[in-house]
């Protein structure tokens, strides 16, 4: 992560924080490491998250990668299916990350608290949102435009820590959703490893993988 950040509202990667132009600085300044200090923490939520869409996902596939940073879920992705694949993300500077590797058919500059996505109505069969909604001050606002950016029958996949999972009421917020005509879910994870190899986070804070159709 950026050293010796002077970020006065972004100075913790476990505080985080929903100031859009505080996470745009940050994520810009740690983009050209953020690969390689990623895998020396063990992270594996993209790779585990794209393993739980596997069912979901086929050759042409339409695919939103929502908070796509550098990469990883994208990656993760098309490891497993030849999917048309779009990304949204607030950092110019982790998009020419990405942009790099050739594997996206489409990426736009986007502050996601800014709603409505710059996307079209059931334009997508998936949309993904990982390691994104930390920074989200209202993730409910996020999720149901994402529903309709989804086709009917399509799925929505996004993870949140342990920690803000209950202190944001993550379970009310799903059921609410259910409840409006939304979605219905179709797997919560038990938690699972986030970030082991980084002390700021260790075995205390792990991750729920969620998975929702779109009705």
């Amino acid at each position: 992560m950026p050293e010796n950040s002077t970020n006065p509202e972004f100075t913790s990667l476990r505080q985080g924080t929903t100031d859009a132009r505080a996470v745009e600085t940050y994520y810009d300044d740690w983009a050209d490491g953020y690969d390689d200090t990623l895998q020396s923490w063990q992270y594996r939520a993209p790779d585990d998250a794209a393993s739980l869409l596997g069912p979901y996902l086929d050759a042409g596939t339409q695919v939103l990668d929502v908070g796509c940073g550098t990469g990883l879920l994208g990656s993760a992705l098309r490891a497993r299916a030849n999917v048309t694949l779009h990304g949204l993300d607030i950092s110019s500077a982790s998009l020419e990350q990405a942009t790099a590797r050739g594997i996206y058919d489409q990426l736009l500059q986007h502050d996601l608290q800014e709603i409505p996505l710059p996307v079209a109505d059931d334009g997508y069969d998936v949309a993904a949102s990982v390691g994104v909604l930390t920074y989200i001050a209202d993730a409910e606002t996020l999720l149901s435009d994402l529903c309709r950016a989804v086709r009917s029958g399509g799925v929505i996949a996004f993870t949140q820590r342990t920690d803000l999972w209950d202190d944001r009421d993550f379970e009310g917020m799903i059921a609410g959703m259910e409840a409006d005509g939304l979605w219905h879910r179709k797997h919560i994870s038990e938690p699972m490893p986030y970030l082991p190899g980084n002390a700021e986070f260790a075995d205390d804070i792990r991750v729920i993988h969620t998975i929702c159709q779109v009705r």
